[in-house]
């Protein structure tokens, strides 16, 4: 095992214990009822979070940052720093907020962090398009950058779309607006998926232009072994 293995080894131990912990403490803070979230909103006529819901993604993303750090120690999957960097920050941006009631307090806060979270949605289909360039055949990959990019963005829209209508299943089967505030909200977080999309295309279009797509695919590890580009 080298330097740099032994390393990655450190941090994705340090991760393996922090992050749950602290999404542990986040759950005890709502079930506590100190959470500003459990009541934001009241003075302006909007209905606050249910506790339900705080504790059931507090749940959520401390099972997310349990099975990325142990599928690294395991060398299984292991993604590009920078990913998992955007990927965590943008867990603890969603919960945080949550908790701290901004979706209701600031009105404008729930599409900037939809556009945060709709960039890490482009962020994978770029890696996956990265790796399908790297190990396709000349005749049946899609060629220079822009074919990456142009596919890029409706691919990354499209699950933002999926998105939305999960959120609206969830509300019809729960009976509760838990996820959706109504058709407005809907259409916001579509265009924030859209701005989205188009920030990590450009930042693409600007990587593919110093890097090809197997610099990307080569920091990208699944199975026990990194996947060699082509």
């Amino acid at each position: 095992m080298n330097d740099s293995e032994m390393k990655e080894r450190k941090v994705a131990w340090a991760m393996l214990v922090l992050c749950p912990l602290s999404m542990a403490l986040m759950f005890m803070y709502v079930t506590l009822g100190y959470a500003p979230g459990l009541t934001a909103g009241a003075p302006l006529g909007v209905a606050p979070h249910p506790p339900e819901y705080l504790q059931a993604t507090c749940i959520l993303w401390g099972i997310m940052m349990t099975v990325i750090p142990i599928l690294r120690l395991l060398r299984l999957v292991a993604l590009p720093h920078w990913f998992t960097a955007v990927l965590y920050a943008n867990m603890y941006l969603y919960v945080t907020s949550l908790c701290l009631g901004m979706y209701l307090n600031i009105s404008w806060w729930g599409d900037a962090t939809h556009v945060v979270s709709s960039a890490v949605i482009a962020s994978i289909v770029l890696m996956a398009l990265c790796l399908m360039q790297a190990h396709s055949p000349p005749h049946a990959n899609l060629g220079s950058r822009g074919g990456i990019v142009i596919m890029l963005i409706p691919i990354a829209i499209a699950f933002g779309l999926i998105w939305e209508i999960m959120e609206g299943f969830t509300d019809i089967i729960s009976g509760m607006d838990y996820m959706s505030y109504g058709a407005m909200y809907t259409l916001y977080d579509i265009l924030a998926d859209v701005i989205g999309a188009l920030a990590v295309a450009v930042l693409a279009w600007i990587i593919l232009g110093k890097h090809d797509a197997n610099y990307v695919a080569s920091e990208i590890r699944i199975g026990r072994r990194h996947i060699d580009a082509v």
